[in-house]
């Protein structure tokens, strides 16, 4: 039971747990390699896109805890250009039953949660010259969170600095995440899950990729690690493993993904004993060149 209420499974737990949402690697691609969110989603390296003229848009879809229900997931969308992405994630608890106080069922309903968010990067100057290793970003959430008997919303937002190709070969990321304020629900103070986020990745001749990163939170930590494969900018096999020992939530995973033309689909699997509550879990990303 302990790992299901942590998995965001019970309605009564969520007015203190809801926010975990916010801690989700929504895209297949860094869930497989370890939830490797810096490397994918630091809004700092929405500067480096600048090089590239194509917007990218990208739909994942996934079913959250399948191993113990069948009508938890979320969708997300993200649409990026230059400096700038946007970002729509909708979370669905599942199908709930509504009960008066004698125990009489009146109704179903499905507890959902909605965050908006937008992510900007820039450049960083030191005396007037562009520093070309650096950069910086910022992303504003809204969130806003829907259980039927209670309804809140709330503003967080995301600090990020991204150094690229440290030493020739490392690239490093930054990131105080989900700073803000939260309205409280059914008198319950909704807690924050405001984290200082490391990590960083290292290519190998432009064929490995090694991953690795660190989200400290208050009293705890958790860290994924990943390893990815390219052969010929076409197929990216993915391997990584998720480690949260505070909440027992612990798993490897795998998965790949496949560029033809201007689509390019990520794949992935979640792995665990027969208890683990992510087993068996399937994600499937499509992103689109424009």
């Amino acid at each position: 039971m302990k790992k299901i209420v942590l998995g965001l499974l019970m309605i009564g737990t969520l007015f203190g747990q809801v926010n975990s949402v916010l801690t989700i690697s929504p895209t297949a691609s860094e869930t497989i390699l370890g939830n490797q969110s810096l490397a994918f989603r630091n809004p700092a390296m929405n500067n480096l896109n600048l090089i590239d003229s194509t917007s990218n848009i990208s739909f994942t879809n996934v079913k959250w805890l399948g191993n113990i229900v069948d009508d938890m997931g979320f969708n997300y969308i993200e649409f990026r250009k230059g400096k700038l992405d946007y970002s729509l994630l909708y979370f669905n608890y599942g199908e709930q039953k509504f009960a008066d106080e004698s125990g009489i069922v009146s109704g179903n309903f499905s507890p959902n949660t909605i965050v908006a968010s937008v992510g900007w990067g820039t450049d960083i100057l030191y005396k007037g010259e562009r520093i070309d290793s650096v950069a910086l970003g910022f992303r504003g959430k809204v969130v806003a969170h829907d259980l039927y008997t209670e309804k809140t919303d709330g503003m967080m937002f995301d600090i990020g600095v991204h150094f690229h190709k440290l030493y020739g070969a490392v690239n490093l990321d930054l990131m105080v995440s989900n700073l803000g304020i939260m309205t409280k629900m059914n008198g319950y103070e909704i807690d924050q899950p405001t984290a200082l986020n490391v990590g960083f990745n290292i290519p190998i001749k432009n064929k490995w990729n090694i991953y690795n990163q660190w989200n400290l939170y208050d009293g705890y930590h958790t860290h994924g690690q990943g390893v990815s494969y390219n052969f010929k900018d076409m197929l990216w096999v993915n391997a990584g493993y998720y480690n949260d020992v505070e909440h027992e939530l612990n798993y490897s995973s795998i998965g790949m993904d496949l560029k033809y033309e201007k689509w390019k689909f990520g794949f992935g699997v979640l792995n665990g004993d027969e208890n683990h509550p992510l087993k068996n879990t399937l994600l499937l990303t499509i992103n689109m060149e424009m």
